[in-house]
């Protein structure tokens, strides 16, 4: 069904790349996502929320999926246990689907949630407004036009 050879060639070329794209998406979700979760459960002074971050373990776990699929293609191994790694990516895909469609879910929530817990929006903080990420702050004092998140956790210290 699959030509062994053209699948090896693939495998040249793209397993750096998959493995590149997932390294990228482990740095996101170790940066990004999880600093943010923490810092709003800790009740941190500040909090720099990326809605579209959420997607980035999915797609980590999504891109080793595929690298151990082309392998797989690569060393013919039975079908039957193709078949299960096959429907086992097929979830993956449609988990980031589902994900990559909550994002805007994600960014509206926030605007409900944050301020309950005690968090006011701040589009004055240094590299702020992006549609990338929104800055949130416990004290509305603290949002000072050209500070950064990180003067503002001092300030919160």
């Amino acid at each position: 069904m699959f030509d062994v050879k053209k699948v090896r060639r693939t495998l040249i070329w793209s397993t750096p790349l998959f493995l590149g794209i997932a390294a990228s998406c482990v740095l996101v979700t170790w940066y990004a996502l999880i600093p943010a979760v923490q810092g709003v459960a800790s009740l941190a002074p500040a909090v720099r929320i990326a809605p579209a971050a959420q997607l980035t373990p999915f797609t980590a776990f999504t891109c080793l999926m595929v690298i151990a699929m082309g392998a797989m293609r690569a060393i013919p191994t039975s079908d039957s246990r193709i078949k299960k790694f096959e429907r086992f990516l097929t979830y993956t895909v449609l988990l980031n689907t589902l994900v990559l469609v909550l994002i805007p879910v994600t960014s509206v929530a926030q605007r409900f949630y944050m301020p309950s817990v005690g968090y006011s929006m701040c589009s004055e903080l240094q590299g702020n407004p992006t549609m990338w990420f929104t800055d949130w702050v416990r004290d509305p004092a603290w949002c000072v036009k050209g500070k950064s998140l990180e003067w503002v956790n001092e300030q919160g210290r």
